[in-house]
């Protein structure tokens, strides 16, 4: 079985991260791990009550350990302890049994992989982390107001990039976040023209996958009624109900063979991002697809649980001279799922490293980033 994240041998890292280029910050957006679906959909055929929640509390967030310290529980007390609004309240019909919605177990043990990884380049190959967490200057933490996404970067920083024996016994979280109605990081419907876009691109779906939808309302004809994008349940629905479950290791309907899930993935990653694509208005799935879209990098397929981008914020250590302005001294790489991209943008002689395709100018890249960022925010989201 291959390795979960690709290795990172010393030929490599010579390659992607010369002596001349110093690594000044690091990024990473990524999605949450495997969770339950948001809704019961399919009850009859993919049961909707999981037991696979086994480590979190209701209004309480714990850190499921997969490393050698796992008995070493009193290091964890403090985290025990830190409380948020969960948005989804419920009570468990008994122990281990999942909300709708919520990172599961084995959500958690792959965001704690993904930490580990991170910390294995960052810290341990690079040196650019330091090996103990002892303030919260050393990582800016960001989340949407969700408890699977908290949850989510709780297990990646604590249960796999500084686990208990590289952390200092007082070092607490510290997560930002913004009122849902604000919130940048997914789709806003507070946006009213946004909304009204994503409405277009759903009625010109409809039109550019009739004959898809007819194939696969014959193909699941033993599982429900008629496939359409605005069925019940929808083909979205299906999507994330089927997903989610062959994820966490739930047995689903032998109808929804790889062809299958692959053509619903194509129609549903088309609904809602192709438009992306084509206006500027852009951790959740939602977040991801517009970045890459963005960059002009996306594979039209939706991205997968603990999905991210990383990028990368390199200086050249060569004199100052050699360089017109800051911007031309520094570059910028992106990586999706460690697939390291060569941006469109980027590709004229003027616009990368001269050794390097990868490593955009960091004039170059703002260029981009500015093309896709609106310029009044609250003022575009009003013309309707």
């Amino acid at each position: 079985m291959p390795p979960l994240f690709p290795s990172y041998d010393d030929e490599k890292i010579r390659f992607y991260y010369p002596d001349h280029l110093r690594l000044k910050l690091v990024q990473v957006i990524h999605r949450h791990g495997e969770r339950t679906p948001v809704k019961p959909y399919l009850e009859h055929v993919i049961p909707s009550l999981w037991n696979l929640c086994h480590e979190t509390k209701e209004l309480q967030s714990n850190i499921l350990l997969f490393q050698e310290d796992k008995d070493n529980q009193d290091n964890f007390k403090g985290y025990e302890q830190f409380t948020y609004r969960r948005i989804d309240t419920y009570s468990s019909p008994s122990p281990g049994t999942c909300a709708f919605g919520q990172l599961t177990d084995i959500g958690r043990k792959s965001m704690s992989e993904l930490g580990a990884h991170f910390r294995t380049l960052y810290v341990d190959k690079l040196k650019f982390l330091d090996e103990k967490l002892s303030n919260d200057k050393l990582l800016f933490l960001r989340s949407t107001d969700h408890a699977r996404t908290f949850e989510s970067l709780q297990q990646l920083v604590i249960g796999g990039l500084y686990p208990s024996k590289f952390r200092s016994n007082s070092y607490v979280l510290n997560i930002h976040t913004r009122d849902l109605n604000k919130e940048t990081l997914h789709q806003n419907s507070k946006c009213k023209r946004l909304m009204k876009l994503i409405k277009q691109f759903e009625e010109a779906s409809k039109l550019r996958y009739e004959s898809d939808l007819k194939y696969l309302t014959t193909q699941l004809k033993p599982i429900v009624k008629e496939v359409k994008l605005d069925s019940e349940p929808s083909l979205n629905q299906i999507f994330d109900t089927v997903t989610a479950a062959k994820a966490n290791k739930i047995p689903i309907p032998k109808e929804f063979t790889e062809e299958i899930i692959d053509k619903i993935d194509e129609i549903s990653t088309g609904e809602w991002f192709n438009g992306n694509e084509k206006t500027s208005n852009g951790g959740h799935d939602s977040t991801m697809a517009p970045l890459i879209a963005t960059f002009s990098a996306f594979d039209h397929r939706w991205p997968k649980f603990n999905s991210h981008l990383t990028l990368e914020l390199f200086e050249s250590k060569e004199e100052k001279s050699l360089f017109s302005s800051a911007q031309d001294k520094h570059y910028v790489r992106v990586k999706y799922n460690d697939k390291i991209l060569e941006l469109p943008a980027c590709q004229n002689d003027d616009k990368h490293h001269p050794n390097d395709k990868s490593l955009c100018t960091l004039r170059a890249f703002l260029t981009l980033v500015d093309s896709h960022i609106p310029k009044d925010y609250i003022q575009e989201c009003s013309d309707v």
